[in-house]
């Protein structure tokens, strides 16, 4: 009997090790000794268990129709998004149902062994920001710290260059075979699943196209909270799409704040720049399609913009991705970032 019972014995021991780990670098990893919310825990620690599969019916973690504030609207290419709370350890995967994303996953995440915030490189903190896959690679191409494989994303960003940080390599990935799970800090900046959950959400994420939206808590609104913010900047990106279309130089050029910068160009190099273009055509035709929204956590009334352009002129005709960083000044939406998306 005794032989038959010991491997049970050596698992629930080794569990119990687990757990305790967790437990101890919960609490040393907090800033100012304050213990880690009881929601970040992984599961059997005290928080809610990872969904290994993704589906319908997982209840909104803020309790009723709450949305995360930085979904403002998926664009109709998008299948799902990745909204990660870093104080809470949980990454939640939304489908693209419409008119409300649905939350279809609610997933235990590890992140950087120093936080959030990553302004350096090597200073291993998560980054906080929109950001969007760009490539998978599979675990069978990567070291076994990687698990089932990674979805680097495209940090640092155009808005992490505009404010000077660096570094590189920031990865959703899986965790050695071996291991059960890991500390909520414990990464040098990656976002850390287990291995069940990375694949659950590989069938769901495409590279070049699924957004990462990570905030150090996210903010819960409801579906007409989200309404009002996203109409808001609907309606200032359609003022501007037509004040372009007029060839009214001066209107366009209104809605553009005066920080603003695209590429090498400030403000000034911008105004010279798209007067002389604008003033060799008899027409300009602009369609705006495929547009997403989200609001940028970490940062006050600055919203990303994430569409397909096709520009006709009389001399010119292109058809690319944008993107365009929004923010609101004295009532008034202004772009302060544009570039290739």
């Amino acid at each position: 009997m005794l032989k038959t019972l010991a491997p049970a014995w050596h698992l629930v021991l080794a569990v119990a090790v687990v757990v305790l780990a967790w437990s101890l670098a919960a609490r040393s990893a907090a800033d100012g000794g304050q213990p880690e919310e009881p929601a970040a825990s992984p599961s059997g620690a005290g928080g809610r268990a990872p969904v290994r599969e993704l589906g319908d019916g997982v209840a909104s973690p803020a309790g009723g129709v709450r949305l995360p504030a930085g979904l403002l609207q998926l664009p109709p290419s998008v299948d799902a998004a990745l909204v990660v709370d870093l104080s809470r350890n949980r990454m939640y995967v939304y489908k693209n149902h419409r008119p409300i994303p649905r939350l279809a996953a609610d997933l235990y995440v590890s992140i950087g062994k120093n936080g959030s915030h990553k302004e350096r490189e090597g200073d291993e903190k998560t980054p906080v920001g929109v950001y969007f896959v760009t490539d998978f690679i599979p675990g069978s191409r990567l070291p076994e710290l990687y698990g089932a494989g990674a979805f680097p994303v495209d940090y640092p960003n155009l808005w992490d260059r505009r404010l000077g940080r660096t570094g590189s390599g920031i990865w959703i990935h899986g965790m050695p075979e071996s291991m059960i799970t890991r500390p909520p800090r414990s990464s040098r900046g990656c976002l850390t699943l287990a291995n069940d959950d990375f694949r659950a959400i590989a069938r769901s994420v495409e590279p070049g196209r699924t957004p990462v939206v990570i905030s150090d808590r996210i903010e819960w609104l409801s579906p007409e909270a989200i309404a009002v913010q996203r109409n808001g900047v609907l309606r200032a990106q359609e003022a501007w799409r037509q004040a372009w279309e007029s060839l009214d130089t001066e209107r366009y050029l209104s809605f553009y704040a005066t920080d603003f910068r695209s590429g090498n160009m400030d403000i000034i190099a911008w105004i010279r720049h798209k007067r002389r273009v604008n003033a060799a055509k008899s027409y300009i035709r602009v369609e705006v399609s495929d547009l997403g929204l989200y609001r940028y956590p970490g940062e006050d009334d600055l919203v990303l913009l994430d569409f397909l352009q096709t520009y006709r002129s009389s001399n010119y005709d292109t058809t690319s991705r944008k993107r365009q960083l929004w923010r609101l000044r004295q009532g008034r939406w202004r772009i302060v970032q544009e570039g290739r998306g």
